[in-house]
């Protein structure tokens, strides 16, 4: 079995650093995916995983291109989330996932750019057995 720990510094300038992290927990499975978001995609699905919000320990969402034009939501499959902006990196750990109020089995991006198309990187780390 895999284990996971991360790390996070904040830091504003003028002020003292702020440091999170996790101390390793025990994983069983990490999924990496890479995609392409076009200019104009609407609601393009990627499959993230088949479990419960509880099953996910960490998700994280980075992208080549943040802004207005750039928003996601997550799906059951049947029940859509808020749509969310991706003007910056996006974590969620923990109980962070259940934010979204469905369980995060897909996530939908739209890219309403005209002209300006999107690396998406999107990590899980969870549990693969219920």
């Amino acid at each position: 079995m895999a284990t996971l720990s991360w790390s996070l510094t904040i830091q504003v300038s003028g002020s003292a650093a702020v440091t999170l992290s996790r101390p390793p927990q025990e994983i069983e499975a990490t999924d990496r995916i890479e995609v392409s978001i076009q200019p104009g995609d609407s609601d393009k699905v990627i499959d993230l995983q088949p479990g419960g919000s509880s099953a996910i320990h960490l998700l994280v969402i980075k992208s080549s291109a943040y802004g207005t034009h750039l928003s996601f939501k997550v799906s059951d499959g049947t029940t859509d989330s808020s749509s969310l902006t991706l003007d910056s990196p996006q974590i969620f750990s923990g109980g962070g996932v259940a934010l979204f109020g469905v369980a995060p089995r897909q996530m939908k991006f739209t890219n309403s750019s005209s002209d300006k198309p999107a690396s998406v990187e999107i990590l899980v780390a969870r549990d693969a057995t219920p």
